[in-house]
């Protein structure tokens, strides 16, 4: 490709902004494949949104639960004031750009104020969403008019216009200490102001709103002309640019291991299975199986979150929902302790000590089924104290379903076993 046709058509800030921005979200896109594949679309991103879906229309229709009505108006406003605070605008800037741009201001201002325009355009969107999110809450629990609604999203729009540009100028003005904390303070108050309108109704609110408005077109207009600090911009806009990247990357990739580390669980290499769990080879080899898991890093981590998730699904909503989710949850915990077991089979035994095939399957089903028994009893347990209304429920339901879970873990290893022979 020659030099005149890689640059045709950009002739001008705004053909060059659009470049920039096709750029941009294609990187982004490309980095969501990468990690969410349709096996982690199959197996969680789908049935956790027909999950979150279905209880959205619960809470439309009476199922709000009981702790939730009790919540005041300035709580719910917590939500917009976490993403407000992760919100920074993205001004499309290159390290290339360092000497061109730099001696075209008119190209600068262009492709400066094109991505402030529409960073604030964004959080048009951004807010609607999160206000739909707490539509329930806001209609259903605290009678809110549509009026009042229509004001407060107007106030979450200004709300993160205004932080994010007050959090970004801080990080540009880093070098220059006063103006680094007058635009930090501005944030922290901009974030005070707006729960005290929560709180204080919609009269406040509206002149909340205004106020915002005022500041995001100010500070809008003021990074548009900004031409100096430009170093510090571009460095503002990687880091902006790759948090949604690093965030997404850091969930799928290990980090290189220290070269000395210490091992905090586990340093005695004592058995873990009870002698009834099979033969003694077994149980060596499933024993070291879930010494090795346990000694993982992010193993302990990935338990909890998968448990924590688990039981907030159980909790929230009808019973008849939990005898969904529960038998949904463990299938796929199953699926991921099945994931571990043959990353163990295959890294752990070097070449040339072969291992008997015979033996590492009996050994799948007692340490699956080990790992499956403290989540099936919990998600049991909490089903039963639901259903049966008592503490004794717990029990009543949550030793049948930790039996189950070892069943299941049974059977699963046989069925993986006997599909993995035939293949």
């Amino acid at each position: 490709m020659s030099r005149g046709s890689a640059f045709a058509g950009l002739a001008a800030p705004g053909a060059l902004f659009r470049r920039r921005l096709h750029d941009y979200i294609a990187n982004e896109r490309r980095n969501l494949l990468l990690v969410v594949d349709w096996v982690v679309a199959l197996y969680i991103v789908i049935p956790f949104s027909l999950l979150g879906l279905r209880y959205y229309y619960g809470f439309w229709h009476g199922e709000i639960p009981a702790a939730f009505e009790h919540i005041p108006l300035a709580a719910l406003g917590l939500v917009p004031l976490v993403t407000a605070l992760a919100s920074r605008p993205i001004l499309l800037l290159e390290p290339a750009d360092a000497v061109f741009l730099r001696q075209q201001p008119g190209w600068l201002r262009g492709v400066l104020g094109r991505a402030s325009t529409g960073f604030v355009v964004f959080q048009i969107g951004k807010s609607a969403l999160i206000l739909l999110v707490l539509l329930p809450f806001l209609r259903e629990v605290h009678q809110l008019s549509w009026g009042s609604l229509a004001i407060l999203t107007v106030m979450v729009w200004a709300l993160h216009s205004v932080v994010g540009m007050l959090l970004h100028f801080a990080g540009v003005f880093r070098k220059e200490w006063w103006k680094h904390w007058a635009f930090l303070l501005g944030a922290v108050a901009a974030s005070g102001l707006f729960i005290w309108a929560m709180a204080n109704g919609m009269a406040i609110s509206g002149l909340v709103t205004v106020l915002f408005g005022a500041a995001a077109g100010i500070l809008t207009h003021k990074r548009s002309v900004l031409s100096h600090h430009f170093e510090e911009s571009m460095a503002v806009d990687l880091a902006a640019r790759l948090r949604f990247t690093a965030l997404l990357l850091s969930q799928s990739m290990d980090k290189p291991r220290l070269p000395k580390q210490k091992v905090r669980l586990l340093r005695r290499s004592g058995p873990l299975l009870p002698s009834f769990m099979g033969k003694w080879q077994t149980r060596q080899v499933a024993d070291a199986a879930l010494k090795s898991a346990l000694r993982e890093r992010g193993y302990a981590r990935m338990y909890l979150q998968f448990s924590s998730v688990s039981l907030a699904a159980t909790l929230v909503g009808p019973l008849w929902v939990g005898w969904i989710v529960v038998p949904l949850m463990l299938l796929l915990f199953s699926m991921w302790l099945r994931g571990l077991w043959l990353q163990f089979a295959e890294h752990a035994f070097p070449p040339v000590a072969t291992m008997d095939r015979v033996l590492l399957d009996s050994a799948c089903g007692p340490a699956v089924g080990l790992q499956m028994l403290p989540i099936a009893f919990a998600l049991s347990a909490c089903l039963g104290v639901k259903m049966f209304a008592a503490w004794w429920g717990a029990l009543a339901l949550g030793l049948p379903g930790a039996a189950v879970g070892m069943l299941l873990a049974y059977m699963l290893a046989a069925f993986w076993q006997k599909k993995e022979g035939t293949a």
